[in-house]
């Protein structure tokens, strides 16, 4: 089989079909923007590796290199509790990044907080509560009670619910 995957598209009731290079081989001739941003991508996943060295394990997961402009660094994290114990560590972030030959007039670490995204989650399909032995016993001597019959076969059909 061929770099190319083969997709089958039908259109318009006509099966036409379509060769779509696969995505590794889009990504390794990429060109211009493309390139660019994928160099930028690995800077910075580079940067994000070298400054979490100078970390403890607690911290060093929970931080992330944003970008670097201006001789500054751009740094996120979860929390304000992390942005200020990333603070303490800017020298040592600093000292470090400025002994690697491709940084050396950093100058500035600048942190900011931006909390995870959260997950979206389908909702579950959720149970109801379930009803006690006490609480479908009450249901049914209120039943007997009552003289509509919809009403009380509606209590007796709640009062069999309950769990047992």
């Amino acid at each position: 089989m061929s770099i190319f995957s083969l997709y089958l598209d039908i259109n318009l009731g006509i099966l036409t079909m379509r060769i779509t290079p696969s995505i590794n081989k889009v990504l390794k001739s990429a060109e211009g923007n493309l390139q660019r941003l994928l160099t930028r991508t690995k800077i910075l996943q580079r940067l994000t590796f070298e400054v979490r060295q100078c970390l403890p394990q607690a911290l060093s997961p929970r931080c992330l290199v944003a970008n670097i402009r201006d001789n500054r660094l751009i740094m996120y994290t979860d929390t304000s509790a992390q942005a200020n114990l990333l603070r303490y560590y800017m020298p040592n972030i600093i000292k470090h990044l400025q002994q690697c030959q491709e940084y050396p007039d950093l100058r500035r670490v600048v942190v900011k907080v931006r909390p995870p995204t959260p997950i979206l989650s389908f909702p579950q399909e959720q149970r109801p509560p379930a009803l006690s032995q006490e609480n479908a016993a009450l249901l049914r001597n209120t039943a007997r009670r009552i003289k509509d019959s919809h009403l009380k076969s509606a209590f007796l059909r709640l009062s069999l619910k309950s769990k047992k």
